[in-house]
Parts: C-alpha cells; sequence; structure tokens
C-alpha cells in the first residue's frame, strides 16, 4: 500500500495515465491525493474527472482556483464561457453527478503524515485557525454554493480582519487557500506576480514567512507552475507546470520519492 500526492492535472489526461502507470497504481492497495487543478487548460478535462470520481475510494483532491471557476460557471449559467472543455463537462450526461462531487471536495488534507492544500498554508495564521477557517469556507460552499461563488471574485480584501463581514472573510480564504503566491510584509496577498522571483519590493513567497516549527508534517501545495518542483524542508510544491510543456510530478508520502513525467 502507498500514498501518493499529486500536482496540478489541469485536463492532462494523457499525462495523468501515463503517472498513474509509472507509479503502478493498484486501486486495490494504494491512494492518491491531488493538490486541486484538475481541470482546465488541458484539452481533457472531462476525462480526468471521470477518472477520479470513478476512483473517490482511492482519490482525493483538494480544490483549485480552475475547480472553482468551473462550479463558478456551473452554478451559474450567466456566467459561462466560450471555454471548450468546460462546456464539453456541463454538456456530459454524467454532470450533475460529477458536479456535485466536485463541489464536496474539501479546501484542505490534514493527513497525519501530510498537509494538502492547493495553494499552500496561510503564514499569519497559527495551524489550529488555519484549519478551523478552511472548514469553514467549505461548510459555507457546500451549503451554499450559489450565494458565496457569486461573490467569489476579487482582489479584497488584501488581508484578515475580524471585523469583515462574512462573505468577505470567506473570500479571502477562498483566495489564500487557492491563488496565494506572494505575501508583503503585513501579510496582504499580491496577485500581480506570478513569476518564481519578484523584484517588487516588500513581497516574499508566502513560505518564507512561515515562523520555524509551524509545521510538524510535510506540507505539500500546486498552483504555482513558475515555480516548479519546489521541496526546502517540510515545504514541497508540486505544480511542475504539465500543462504548459513541463512534468506532471507525485511524491511517494511513505518514503519522499519523486515521480515525473513530462
Amino acid at each position: 500500500m502507498a500514498d501518493y500526492v499529486i500536482g496540478d492535472v489541469q485536463g492532462c489526461y494523457d499525462a495523468l495515465m501515463a503517472l498513474r502507470k509509472k507509479i503502478n497504481f493498484n486501486i486495490d492497495r494504494d491512494r492518491l491525493y491531488f493538490l486541486g487543478d484538475l481541470v482546465n487548460r488541458g484539452g481533457q478535462s472531462l476525462a480526468v474527472l471521470r477518472w477520479v470520481y470513478a476512483r473517490q475510494a482511492n482519490c482525493q483532491s483538494v480544490l483549485g482556483n480552475h475547480d472553482l471557476s468551473l462550479l463558478y460557471r456551473y452554478h451559474l449559467p450567466k456566467k459561462r464561457s466560450k471555454n471548450a472543455e468546460f462546456k464539453a463537462i456541463f454538456e456530459a450526461p454524467d454532470h450533475t453527478l460529477l458536479m456535485n462531487w466536485l463541489l464536496h471536495c474539501p479546501l484542505i488534507i490534514d493527513l497525519p503524515n501530510a498537509l494538502l492544500s492547493h495553494a499552500g498554508l496561510y503564514p499569519f495564521w497559527d495551524f489550529d485557525t488555519f484549519k478551523q477557517r478552511a472548514a469553514w469556507a467549505a461548510q459555507k460552499l457546500h451549503r451554499k454554493p450559489i450565494k458565496y461563488l457569486r461573490n467569489m471574485y476579487g482582489d479584497y480584501p488584501e488581508a484578515w480582519q475580524d471585523d469583515l463581514n462574512k462573505v468577505e472573510q470567506w473570500r479571502f480564504i477562498i483566495n489564500s487557500l487557492t491563488r496565494m503566491r506572494f505575501l508583503d510584509t503585513a501579510g496582504g496577498l499580491n496577485f500581480t506576480e506570478k513569476m518564481a522571483t519578484t523584484k517588487k519590493p516588500g513581497l516574499k513567497p508566502w513560505f518564507e514567512y512561515l515562523p520555524e516549527n509551524h509545521i510538524n508534517k510535510p506540507l505539500y501545495f500546486g498552483h504555482w507552475s513558475t515555480l516548479g518542483l519546489y521541496q526546502k524542508g517540510l515545504v514541497n510544491g508540486l505544480d511542475s507546470g504539465c500543462v504548459w510543456g513541463g512534468a506532471l510530478t507525485a511524491v511517494r508520502l511513505d518514503d519522499q520519492q519523486v515521480i515525473q513525467v513530462s
């Protein structure tokens, strides 16, 4: 039995199948944990969703920003665009099952030997606060998807404040869990810098703000394709840009072995 964490698939079904073969995935003994962004841009999003959904007893994923974009357009039909991959999902006979399953995917997965989040762990919250707020945001999304998805998009608030209304607090939690890359010294989220480094003063990658001993087990995130495979201490970034011609990356949790397919 082996557990694997897999970076952003983004609709790259052929790459996922090649990775499945390379790790010799056995549905009777192995488990796969995805870091979100199962869909969009790769051309085979429906196939990816169907494959993971059909193996949900052994496959679990956190929500990424592209997954939330799909849910946004599903629950708010007037916001649908010409995205061919999303259109194929909406027209599929099993779309209701797929969308309901995706809606109920968690925002974080807390395993005994790993913590999984699409964009990372907001470093200005202690670990318990982080888990509580992630669970609260997921509950709001599950219970009232139209209300919260309608108010999801926006870069405000940049930083957490206790006097924000519920929708603003929810948006900040979603942004920190699914869009975060760089932060300023006050904990403000920056959404304009998307490369691996920045020359903009006062900004650092979120993980450089993590206090020492803030986490006691490996943390895995995706989302940051320009950063590529990143491993330093307990922090592991696994979005190696498969959809842009890079690799699809998996890590076997019991021994931290990295497995990639291009």
